[in-house]
């Protein structure tokens, strides 16, 4: 007989399932004594977890309040316009989405101010606008409010109008922009996987795109009282105890900003605030890595498709760097960094749209194709600029009616050609003016490949060219259409200074030496 008290390794039910008498291969026998044990251990623990949860809930009135509950109701008016700006704009269209209470908060336009003044997207002395929201949603920022520069384009469009593609081009796909719309970029780098069409309907619609003005992280600024909507006295005594005793205004009446209230609640994507035990060293190092524009750079499996392209309406660039390179050859047919060109019709011939595009402090350089082209109409203003490097020619002007005004502008560089499999041969200038009106003011253009500036229609190549630099060009420094022609007779030239040699004096501010 098994020993009833001990388990062999056979049966692991062990001496209860022995007593009942059951077999293996059947159900298990549950006796009545043992159910009614089964049965008190329940209820056991069923009181012992109803005590746990009373428990849990008394601990659970003892806390604080969500942060929301007391946002909404113990919170000053005056600092919730920071706590929104610094949880950032996607958070903020989420709450404002929430109930009727925050949807109030958000038709506030100061909540819309402040909003704008944390994300440098208006500083002081720039125009007011008459709407803060409107400002708001018309001024998106990149990466903070939208991932990526087409995601922003696309609120200026309507979505369901998408143009289709000319004869003159392979034609990205492109939507009308029915409003104007500024789109500020963060200093760095962008990956452009398509080319920024601009295709503006309608009087005075416009695209802005240029690099946000963000105060630097190693020179905190002082903001003065006149200035800083955060900064009165009577807001710092508004605030709770904590934040009034840390903001306290040193005797000149300045407050450095990376100490303020107002610093420490500012958007964490935008700006960070420094340590103080850092070396002056490590700050030289930093600011010398910290990028000053943002950089557009293409990277294209089309071929022949410029950066931007200026279709219809106006395109505004405001300290902005593009870096052009794409498949092709074809630098009569979009293989550019930036080309102004109206569409061309059915017929095939250029629609009368006249696209304009303004450039300021832009670094422009492609190393498959020309710089920038100005055809068929066009009108393009380029102000301290810095067009270099670029496989074909600088700046192209050609065709009726096309303007061109180059001022304080370095042009360097230009013509090469490149190191690609059947690439762009060298031989180009730094300006070529094939038709069209261009006026050149106190520019440096030197060290091209063929010429400086080269004029080539008898009948429509009009040059104003004055206190302009060509120096240490290829084959010549000017090339001015024939003497008698009225090219020549309706274009002028006067103080500039021409040489085979000698030393550059830079322009635009932005030359790296």
């Amino acid at each position: 007989m098994v020993d009833e008290a001990r388990p062999n390794r056979h049966n692991q039910k062990g001496i209860f399932q022995r007593r009942v008498g059951v077999d293996r291969k059947h159900r298990l026998f549950i006796p009545p004594k043992a159910q009614q044990h089964q049965r008190y251990l329940y209820s056991s623990n069923k009181m012992r977890s109803s005590v746990n949860s009373t428990k849990s809930s008394m601990e659970f009135s003892t806390l604080p309040e969500n942060v929301l509950i007391w946002m909404q109701n113990s919170c000053p008016m005056d600092v919730l316009p920071m706590i929104i700006a610094y949880a950032g704009p996607q958070k903020a269209q989420v709450l404002n989405q929430t109930n009727t209470y925050w949807h109030s908060i958000f038709s506030n336009e100061t909540i819309w101010k402040q909003l704008c003044e944390e994300l440098y997207k208006w500083k002081p002395g720039d125009e007011q606008p008459l709407s803060w929201k409107t400002f708001y949603q018309r001024s998106p920022c990149v990466p903070v409010d939208y991932p990526t520069i087409m995601d922003a384009l696309a609120i200026a469009s309507d979505h369901d109008e998408i143009t289709t593609h000319d004869a003159s081009n392979l034609n990205p796909r492109v939507m009308e922009q029915r409003r104007s719309i500024r789109i500020l970029l963060r200093p760095g780098d962008y990956y452009m996987k398509e080319a920024i069409v601009v295709q503006a309907v309608g009087q005075n619609t416009s695209l802005s795109i240029e690099t946000m003005d963000i105060p630097s992280r190693n020179t905190p600024s002082l903001v003065t009282e006149e200035t800083s909507s955060s900064s009165t006295t009577d807001e710092l005594e508004a605030l709770p105890a904590p934040a009034a005793q840390s903001n306290k205004f040193p005797a000149q009446g300045f407050i450095k900003r990376a100490r303020s209230f107002r610093k420490k609640l500012s958007c964490r994507n935008m700006d960070a605030v420094q340590d103080s035990n850092s070396s002056e060293s490590e700050d030289e190092e930093q600011s010398s890595k910290t990028p000053v524009r943002a950089t557009l750079i293409s990277k294209f499996r089309a071929h022949n498709e410029p950066a931007l392209w200026v279709r219809q309406g106006t395109l505004q660039l405001k300290n902005i760097a593009v870096n052009h390179n794409c498949n092709g050859i074809d630098i009569w047919n979009g293989n550019a960094a930036i080309q102004i060109q109206p569409s061309s019709g059915p017929d095939e011939n250029p629609l009368p749209t006249r696209p304009k595009a303004y450039l300021q402090q832009v670094d422009v350089t492609s190393r498959s194709g020309r710089g920038i082209v100005n055809i068929d109409g066009g009108t393009c203003s380029i102000s301290r600029c810095y067009v270099h490097d670029c496989a074909a020619t600088g700046i192209y002007v050609g065709g009726p009616g096309s303007r061109a005004t180059i001022e304080e502008t370095d042009v360097i560089r230009n013509g090469g050609g490149n190191n690609q499999r059947r690439g762009i041969a060298p031989g180009h200038s730094g300006i070529y003016l094939e038709q069209g009106c261009a006026v050149v003011r106190n520019c440096n253009i030197s060290q091209n490949s063929l010429t400086g500036i080269s004029a080539v229609s008898q009948q429509n190549a009009i040059l104003d060219m004055e206190a302009t630099d060509l120096i240490a060009n290829g084959a010549m420094q000017l090339e001015m259409p024939p003497t008698g022609s009225e090219s020549h007779t309706r274009s002028s030239t006067q103080n500039n200074n021409m040489a085979e040699t000698g030393s550059l004096r830079n322009r635009s501010g932005m030359v790296v030496e």
